[in-house]
């Protein structure tokens, strides 16, 4: 095959994949295993659409990739994250926890964790002596999903994005794009901002917002604009924040057991992903009272028990019913470019919800201050 239909074929299996459409994305996929078994692309793209079993080909030959000598310590990581996941199909938690650690110690980003600190305490500081400053409502009508990533950001997005007046755009960039043009300095953006400062912001953003969207109510779903939750209502007063969480302890499992590729450095390392998860609890609980009614938090576990009870009340403040395709996300919502592409597309389900409390015992023995910490917070 050659090497540009080779690429076709993964870019092909990939959007469709995005788009929900596992069974395409699993074809394609073998397509390119036929050519050939290794490829990394395809892999990639098959263990995040399928529910492997024990006797499934492609994780005995993730098993094999994984005992081999010499490959290349970025690429043994990412083998070992794929591994994982197909052992923890298969119920093999100790198993997938062992190749869990594994690659994350051979991915292992460097990350300033103190320096972030520092940034932290700056931006909390500047935000508490911040100039009051709302501009006026602006359309289309905004839903900002915020929280941890693998806090099921993914799930409420694509599940109001099923509603026929809310259009879910996924992770967009452009908020945070556009305030560290003013200034990279986010503390120093909150202690000066200026209404033309704040309409430029809010200008710029909108005009990637809106590209291609027809709905009058859309949904941004970048988890980390919890760092921008001071902003979010001077510019936008009468959007909605929701803030997805749920147990600490699973959250921070869930970070460190998937591959986020570039970015998101502390999730490497367990303890320095719990000391970053502290700081999001801090950022959060300062800037929950300046959002009042625009702020509902939603916990994960009470979503995917009783979605109605749960999205009811928010598209209620948008002036929206409730319909049922919202409690079926896996039938509509948008393309979903996320590592949640496919739990998000499921039947909301408790039981997935609490898949971590198996690797409990797990991270007690391998991170037991780490985890006490989560612990304490978890109540």
């Amino acid at each position: 095959m050659a090497p540009r239909a080779l690429a076709r074929l993964l870019q092909d299996a990939q959007a469709r994949a995005d788009a929900g459409d596992f069974i395409g994305a699993r074809a394609l996929c073998q397509q390119v295993f036929d050519h050939d078994p290794g490829t990394l692309g395809a892999l990639q793209t098959y263990m995040a659409v399928t529910r492997v079993g024990a006797d499934d080909p492609v994780l005995k030959r993730l098993r094999g990739f994984a005992d081999a000598r010499g490959l290349d310590p970025r690429l043994m990581s990412q083998v070992q994250f794929l591994l994982g996941k197909g052992l923890d199909d298969i119920g093999d938690h100790a198993g997938a926890f062992a190749a869990f650690v594994a690659a994350n110690r051979l991915k292992h980003q460097p990350f300033n964790s103190a320096g972030q600190e520092r940034l932290v305490a700056a931006l909390l500081a500047a935000v508490a002596d911040r100039p009051a400053l709302v501009l006026p409502p602006s359309r289309p009508r905004m839903i900002f999903v915020l929280g941890m990533p693998r806090s099921g950001t993914s799930l409420v997005a694509q599940m109001l994005g099923a509603h026929d007046a809310i259009q879910n755009r996924g992770e967009l960039t452009a908020l945070g794009q556009a305030a560290r043009a003013e200034t990279p300095d986010l503390a120093a953006l909150a202690s000066g901002l200026t209404k033309a400062q704040a309409t430029g912001i809010r200008d710029t953003y909108l005009a990637q917002a809106r590209q291609g969207a027809t709905a009058p109510v859309l949904v941004d779903k970048m988890p980390e604009n919890y760092w921008l939750a001071w902003l979010i209502p001077a510019l936008f007063p009468d959007a909605l924040i929701l803030h997805m969480h749920r147990d600490p302890r699973a959250t921070c499992w869930s970070c460190f057991r998937n591959d986020f590729g570039h970015g998101h450095g502390y999730s490497t390392d367990f303890p320095t992903l719990t000391a970053h998860y502290a700081r999001y609890v801090r950022m959060v609980a300062a800037f929950r009272p300046l959002a009042d009614r625009q702020w509902i938090d939603i916990a994960l576990n009470d979503l995917v028990a009783d979605p109605r009870a749960q999205l009811a009340p928010v598209v209620a403040k948008l002036g929206l019913d409730w319909q049922p395709a919202m409690a079926s996300p896996g039938q509509s919502g948008g393309p979903l470019p996320t590592l949640s592409r496919w739990q998000a597309r499921q039947p909301p389900d408790p039981i997935i919800a609490n898949g971590w409390r198996a690797y409990l015992p797990l991270l007690q023995h391998e991170f037991p201050q780490a985890l006490a910490n989560l612990e304490t917070r978890a109540g």
